[in-house]
């Protein structure tokens, strides 16, 4: 068994789990941004991993229970 998994290997989620997640909260810090307000919800989620939209936008809602776009929108106070 690798390093890595020995180490998550007591943890309640996997490496995989961890990375994903950590990802997700990434994407979710840039789109809460300002500074990156022009900055299309895809090419967010490519630059952490994503490159898939349909589903970078399912892992977002599963994770956070609201779809990406609308989180920018929400955090941002963009009105549609």
């Amino acid at each position: 068994m690798a390093l890595l998994h020995r180490l998550f290997q007591h943890e309640d989620e996997t490496v995989a789990a961890s990375i994903r997640r950590q990802r997700l909260e990434r994407t979710r810090h840039d789109l809460a941004d300002p500074a990156q307000r022009t900055t299309p919800v895809h090419a967010i989620a490519t630059r952490w991993g994503f490159p898939r939209a349909a589903e970078f936008t399912r892992a977002f809602r599963t994770a956070y229970g609201i779809p990406p776009k609308e989180y920018r929108h929400q955090t941002q106070g963009i009105a549609e």
